[in-house]
């Protein structure tokens, strides 16, 4: 060997240092593409890796796409399972469906790890490792695995459309949580024929369709689409209970900052304005979009004030780094935001990054949870305890009080749950009409029902208020009880 050693061995050596050093702090390392496979562990993948790069091999029913095998299964009945099946693995059926073999169920899924995003999205991925390893560590569902792809597309519509597209291509069963909200929306919406969700193509059972499960309810086309079903309560009907509260409470005058970039800020600055025309006495005095990612927002925040000066209630409909920012300009203009009677924010500001990186200034300001957070007195629920527990054995960094990562446990949960219900005859139609028929009971949410034609299983809310005194405190539920959407119909075409 000659030496010193050439410069391409010497970043050899770099790269698996920098690996080392990541595992040893525990850290997931930030790739593109991630598999989540057999017995949960994490691994570098080729960009567009699917079932049929995991070596199944290509379908001979009639499509281009690669696929599992699956021969006998095109004249078999989707819905009713052949007899002789059983519940271990070799006695399965083996290829049911596209994205199923004898031994694995194929999952796919978009997350938010770069970008504006990542601020309350960004650690999603450890509610859905949390169950797939539990899961496989107890031997799968009827001998087969769950093999998860997980997928970065930094909260873009755009390149979350095509990432969901490939996954169609690429044969996966069906999509897991998808915490990405912003590409699912585009693939729910998309004129695209033969590729978005609802109209995926399954020439393996003659059937359409793409199941996906467990989202985190943001934007109403998760609630729509006949192919998704969340666990969440929506961005719309969060609007609408923050208004309804703060009015019982005594608020007449209200003001919203919300996101204009991203369109939960638009379904929910909707949401807010449509619930303020249906009280009597209720006055929008200040309504102002911003572009999100922006350092400064010395201009909007005089719009906004000259409106509110204070209102008595306040809503940031905005994702973290906004708000911070938003918040920082306001303090140095006149505190007007903060001299409301009653600031209000959705899910997304509810990661405790958020709470700390306010501080004083947004003690007391009301958050709110579709989900029984881990705090008192939901704190020593088993429920919120295992969820806790779930989340500390795959992260021991990880904020248990995200809202998300606690939802994509929950979604993760949902599906993992309808899975055991149809195995060992998996397939899509057989998912979807167990999950338009089933009762979800989790400890974390009411008790949740999809039906078909009406995926709105939770439309209640709980009210926390973040505690800052000389540091971060958590949240403090404020004894709302499981508030309700009163208008959980409206305000959905106007989004």
């Amino acid at each position: 060997m000659r030496f010193p050693p050439g410069s391409n061995w010497i970043s050899t050596l770099a790269i698996v240092a920098i690996i080392a050093l990541a595992a040893a702090f525990g850290t997931v390392p930030q790739f593109r593409t991630q598999v989540i496979g057999i017995g949960g562990a994490p691994s570098q993948a080729q960009q567009g890796a699917g079932p049929s790069a995991a070596g199944l091999p290509t379908s001979t029913a009639g499509s281009t796409n690669n696929g599992p095998q699956s021969t006998g299964v095109a004249s078999r009945d989707p819905i009713q399972a052949p007899s002789g099946l059983q519940c271990a693995q070799g006695k399965n059926g083996g290829s049911t469906d596209r994205g199923v073999d004898a031994g694995h169920i194929y999952l796919a899924s978009t997350v938010a790890e770069t970008g504006v995003g990542a601020a309350f999205l960004g650690e999603a991925r450890y509610g859905m490792l949390a169950v797939v390893s539990q899961v496989n560590r107890q031997g799968g569902i009827c001998g087969r695995q769950l093999d998860l792809t997980v997928v970065d597309d930094g909260w873009s519509a755009q390149t979350g459309l095509n990432d969901i597209r490939n996954f169609i291509n690429e044969n996966y069963f069906a999509l897991a949580v998808v915490p990405s909200s912003e590409g699912l929306n585009a693939a729910a919406r998309a004129p695209w024929g033969s590729g978005d969700i609802d109209s995926a193509p399954d020439p393996v059972t003659g059937t359409k369709g793409i199941p996906v499960v467990g989202t985190d309810g943001m934007l109403i086309s998760q609630y729509e689409d006949p192919w998704i079903w969340p666990v969440a309560t929506s961005t719309i009907s969060t609007a609408h209970l923050a208004v309804k509260s703060a009015y019982d409470a005594g608020a007449r005058t209200f003001g919203i900052v919300w996101d204009k970039t991203y369109r939960f800020g638009t379904e929910g600055e909707a949401a807010f304005r449509g619930a303020i025309s249906r009280l009597a006495g209720a006055k929008l005095s200040s309504d102002v979009g911003i572009e999100a990612g922006q350092q400064d927002y010395s201009s909007q925040v005089n719009q906004f004030n000259q409106g509110c000066h204070p209102c008595d209630v306040t809503f940031m409909m905005l994702e973290p780094d906004t708000a911070l920012a938003w918040i920082k300009s306001d303090q140095s203009s006149g505190h007007y935001v903060f001299g409301s009677k009653r600031t209000e924010g959705p899910q997304p500001l509810f990661v405790s990054s958020f709470g700390q990186g306010c501080g004083q200034l947004c003690n007391n300001m009301w958050l709110w949870s579709g989900f029984e957070a881990p705090y008192p007195p939901f704190d020593s629920d088993a429920p919120v305890s295992g969820y806790v527990n779930a989340i500390r054995s795959v992260s021991a960094s990880a904020d248990t009080a995200n809202q998300f990562t606690e939802g994509a446990y929950l979604g993760m949960n949902l599906l993992v749950d309808a899975l055991r219900a149809i195995s060992p005859y998996v397939t899509r139609a057989r998912l979807k009409a167990q999950l338009d028929s089933m009762t979800f009971r989790n400890g974390l949410t009411k008790d949740l029902a999809w039906q078909s034609g009406n995926h709105f299983a939770d439309t209640s809310m709980l009210g926390f208020t973040i505690q800052y005194s000389g540091g971060f405190n958590g949240f403090q539920y404020q004894q709302t009880g499981w508030l309700r959407d009163p208008w959980s119909g409206l305000d959905h075409s106007s989004s």
